[in-house]
């Protein structure tokens, strides 16, 4: 689905589900309900909430989720939430959503966090394209087949916030104050397990930093798309995106003729793509190069209900630095 049809879809089920949920200031039923728009998201409000609240995500196991679309009765669903835990711009059909109801029941993460810009996960590999990463960043999204119509518009800021555990750290505690406003009377369950939640996941970055720093020299990675600028920005290593932000656009040859140069200059020894989106490109790459494909998981959805977030963090690490060794 291109923009344009998201948009106007988008403010129709917003309409029709405002016409649905007229009157209601909160969740139906007894207790407070909590709407997510990324796996990420979910596992800080089921972790924070622990049984005091319903929390429901709309990204669905497997299927990318930033082409997201949502029926009347999600958009139902979002209107009469108690808190809607969202990353703005990330996808279309919640911010128009919000926009048509009102995002007074939202916590937008990016007033909790500080998002890097979106061309900064094509600034990685600046020094060796010789250019800016303004320039490298525009010339990865012009070096594609796709039209513009078609991408997913993610405006000024990268979403991708959740590859960096400590801003994971803060949103949890955010959600926390968020929740005990909420619900007072589970006010100290929620700030408990926030702060416990909190400190989980300062240790695992300190876990993911000892690793990274463990291993000498430059740590460049090829990814299917840039998701993964927060982990580059956070632990010094260099991404370079076969595309960029969007992973719905699709490289031109000559971007793949510059990936090839890069990545012999650099000796990568893996192309790696993503859980959520098609392998053949980084197949076919490694495959000429003679080199490895393997995935990473983008973390946008869970795949699999008993591997959590810090485990596929810890998983994702372990992959990329046995790339380096």
């Amino acid at each position: 689905m291109g923009r344009r049809a998201a948009l106007g879809g988008g403010a129709a089920l917003a309409a029709a589900a405002l016409a649905a949920c007229s009157g209601s200031g909160g969740a139906s039923g007894d207790g407070t309900r909590v709407m997510t728009t990324a796996y990420a998201l979910s596992y800080l409000v089921k972790t924070v909430a622990g049984d005091s609240a319903e929390v429901i995500d709309l990204a669905k196991p497997g299927v990318d989720a930033h082409g997201l679309e949502l029926s009347v009765s999600e958009v139902s669903q979002l209107a009469g939430a108690d808190l809607v835990v969202m990353i703005p711009g990330f996808q279309t059909a919640v911010d128009d959503a919000l926009a048509s109801h009102g995002s007074e029941n939202a916590l937008a993460v990016d007033s909790v966090i500080e998002m890097l810009p979106s061309d900064a996960a094509a600034a990685g590999h600046d020094e060796h394209a010789g250019e800016s990463a303004e320039e490298h960043a525009e010339h990865a999204e012009e070096g594609s087949d796709a039209g513009g119509e078609e991408e997913h518009d993610h405006g000024d800021t990268d979403p991708h916030f959740w590859h960096d555990p400590s801003l994971m750290a803060q949103v949890a505690v955010a959600i926390g104050d968020r929740l005990a406003e909420i619900d007072p009377d589970s006010a100290s369950t929620y700030r408990d397990n926030a702060q416990a939640l909190s400190a989980e996941l300062e240790a695992l970055d300190k876990e993911l930093e000892e690793l990274f720093g463990a291993i000498d020299g430059p740590k460049p990675f090829v990814t299917s798309h840039t998701a993964f600028a927060y982990l580059a920005h956070r632990y010094g290593l260099e991404q370079i995106g076969i595309t960029g932000v969007d992973p719905e656009v699709e490289p031109s040859p000559q971007r793949l003729l510059e990936l090839e140069s890069v990545i012999r200059e650099e000796g990568v020894t893996t192309v790696f793509f993503e859980t959520t989106a098609s392998p053949k490109v980084a197949q076919t790459l490694a495959d000429k190069l003679g080199i490895t494909a393997a995935e990473l998981d983008n973390l946008e959805t869970q795949l699999d209900e008993s591997v959590d977030y810090p485990a596929v963090m810890r998983s994702n690490a372990e992959a990329l630095a046995a790339s380096w060794r």
